[in-house]
């Protein structure tokens, strides 16, 4: 499984890719001072943490482990 991470610096978002399909979104919510996934299946967002790097190290984790 090849989990992606593309930076879209106009927007402030980073877009979320999984086997070149597109998985969802991340979104930085000011309100909870945290980074917001926005998976395109489901209508709910999954809040992580406020350190970018960090939150795509745990989505990347959660997905590649997702079938275990």
């Amino acid at each position: 499984m090849k989990v992606q991470f593309i930076k879209d610096e106009s927007t402030k978002t980073v877009a979320v890719e999984v086997n070149g399909e597109k998985y969802g979104e991340l979104i930085f919510d000011t309100d909870q001072d945290a980074w917001v996934l926005w998976p395109d299946q489901i209508d709910d967002g999954v809040t992580y943490f406020d350190d970018l790097k960090e939150t795509e190290d745990q989505i990347k984790f959660e997905l590649e482990h997702a079938d275990d």
